[in-house]
């Protein structure tokens, strides 16, 4: 837990975790309820559609990395998590992008007509990346169990690649340290989905007593 002083009408949380959490799920249960939802992930896929990115791809890492139109991501996944400059590289490269598009997502729906309760972005990397975190009002860590993730990525990466892409991250302690609710996703879609709603509950809650105090949450 730690405080937060509430900026933002509607209020902003980031939804993080490991490789294989949940957070998706989390952050479906949120939109379930109310929220409007944003995913970093979709956002860097667009921003994959861009020829100028996709032309700075290629000088980079070469011609394969882009097949056609489309950024081969699971060659990208394999060069980027092998080299840490490279990673460095590739994340100035797009951080930036990232960024605009979802502070306009947000400011779009702060200043609607009628603006969701609550806004939810998905940022996988938000604490090793420092990616956006101080334009959060609270932080939501889905995290489970390392055996438990290696086995829901099976079927997308192997135990080598998913080892390489885990010590690049914080330990899961470490992320709960530094985060507001936590939620071990062990599999049970019922036990999240009442957790997603008391936490929406509350987040709403804190951030009506007003911007002018600090809140514990």
């Amino acid at each position: 837990m730690s405080e937060r002083r509430w900026t933002h009408k509607p209020p902003r949380v980031a939804v993080t975790g490991g490789i294989g959490s949940g957070k998706s799920t989390a952050l479906a249960f949120l939109g379930e309820l109310g929220a409007a939802v944003l995913s970093s992930d979709d956002v860097v896929h667009r921003i994959y559609t861009d020829p100028a990115i996709q032309d700075a791809l290629r000088r980079r890492f070469g011609m394969g990395v882009v097949d056609g139109t489309r950024v081969n991501r699971a060659m990208l996944g394999r060069l980027v998590f092998e080299d840490r400059e490279a990673l460095d590289w590739l994340e100035q490269l797009t951080h930036p992008h990232v960024r605009r598009v979802v502070e306009e997502w947000a400011l779009a729906h702060e200043h609607a007509p009628q603006p969701p309760e609550l806004l939810a972005v998905e940022v996988p990397l938000l604490f090793e990346s420092g990616l956006m975190i101080e334009e959060f009002d609270c932080v939501l860590l889905i995290t489970a169990p390392r055996d438990v993730r290696l086995e829901r990525v099976a079927a997308k990466l192997t135990p080598e690649e998913f080892e390489r892409r885990a010590t690049r991250q914080l330990s899961e302690a470490e992320k709960a340290d530094r985060s507001d609710f936590v939620f071990e996703n062990t599999g049970s879609r019922r036990r999240m989905r009442e957790f997603i709603a008391e936490t929406y509950a509350a987040i709403l809650s804190a951030a009506a007593a007003g911007d002018e105090e600090r809140v514990r949450v």
